[in-house]
């Protein structure tokens, strides 16, 4: 009995020390958290990504409003309104999913699409997000991609009066919209003329137009695609249709007779890129095993390096959200030619005269 209450009181003073051990981690754990939780928050999975909009007064450091460029020819909101009335007016099919829409769609609609005459998306959900959709019935799956595409020409077809050209483009490519203004300028949009990234398929060297890139067609071009190759079914009577729909869209364009152009800008650079600017700007790329089928199957030399990369780019693709609003930023708001009104002033009055009390870095 005796040895039974020795053990007891050792086990009950154990428990006790145990105990206040337990209680001194935790509250040392506690103050931890509470000292450096912004670095506990700082290593565990970022959220997504959110929808970012730059007001007009956000810029106005360089006297440009939101959309508007001034360097190198770019506009500003004074002559912007008469840029709109001579430029061509180009609408764009912007194809997504509901399973892209927060994650891509949505930063391709607070980008680059406000530069379009009009962005739509094709999808098979509205969005609030996306303030413009085209509800693409029975087109939900890649396989099916041809005939979302081909809904959204049909469509673009009935509105031919308010555009010049059209662009199709995906949830992940970044367009330079003026770049593209600038290139079909001269040209008549009723000629049926198409462009874009020129490939060839591997079964048969076919020319073709990377979807991924994107691929412009005249209002000329839509009008014969639609009225002959559609709704005439010339293409899907004489043609045998696979699951690629650029491949299909350039097999049946060549067979309505509309003219391939050259997308290259006046020095042979290529403005239509299948890649993002970082692996194109990349000269070791163009040895890359990753990358060899694009200079086999390419149709034009395809060349990477900084060198080799065009001032009139038009599209990049397999952007990332991040990466939509980092050439956003560089393109639309950055401007170093422009006459600055924001000079350095003092720290302790910026301090002073700050909204909200800053507490110093920590210093490591």
């Amino acid at each position: 009995m005796i040895v039974l209450c020795r053990m007891a009181r050792k086990c009950s003073r154990r428990f006790i020390l145990a105990s206040l051990i337990l209680i001194i981690l935790s509250y040392q754990l506690i103050l931890l958290i509470c000292t450096y939780h912004e670095y506990i928050l700082a290593v565990l999975p970022d959220p997504p990504l959110p929808v970012q909009r730059r007001s007009a007064e956000a810029s106005g450091s360089n006297g440009t409003t939101d959309g508007a460029r001034t360097r190198d020819g770019r506009q500003g909101e004074s002559d912007r309104g008469h840029k709109e009335e001579t430029s061509p007016k180009i609408l764009c099919l912007i194809v997504t999913s509901p399973q892209y829409h927060e994650e891509r769609a949505a930063h391709v609609a607070a980008t680059w699409a406000t530069h379009c005459t009009r962005a739509v998306f094709l999808t098979t959900a509205h969005h609030p997000l996306l303030p413009d959709t085209l509800l693409t019935s029975g087109a939900s799956t890649y396989h099916q991609l041809w005939d979302k595409v081909t809904q959204g020409f049909v469509w673009a077809y009935k509105q031919r009066t308010e555009y010049d050209w059209v662009v199709k483009t995906d949830d992940d490519t970044f367009l330079l919209v003026e770049n593209l203004q600038k290139a079909v300028l001269t040209l008549d949009p009723d000629q049926p003329q198409a462009t874009g990234l020129h490939l060839r398929t591997w079964e048969t060297s076919s020319t073709y137009l990377n979807g991924g890139a994107g691929y412009v067609l005249s209002r000329g071009a839509v009008t014969r695609l639609v009225e002959e190759g559609i709704n005439g079914r010339v293409c899907s009577d004489h043609l045998n249709f696979g699951p690629g729909e650029d491949v299909n869209m350039a097999d049946c364009l060549t067979y309505l007779g509309v003219e391939l152009l050259d997308s290259r800008d006046s020095s042979g650079r290529q403005r239509f890129h299948v890649y993002p600017p970082n692996k194109v700007l990349d000269p070791r790329q163009a040895n890359s095993f990753w990358h060899l089928w694009l200079k086999k199957i390419s149709v034009l030399p395809y060349k990477f390096g900084f060198s080799e990369m065009s001032k009139e780019v038009i599209s990049f693709h397999y952007v990332d959200a991040q990466t939509m609003y980092l050439l956003y930023y560089l393109i639309y708001f950055v401007n170093p030619g422009a006459a600055s009104n924001s000079t350095f002033r003092s720290l302790r009055e910026s301090l002073f005269h700050s909204p909200e009390p800053r507490r110093p870095a920590l210093l490591i």
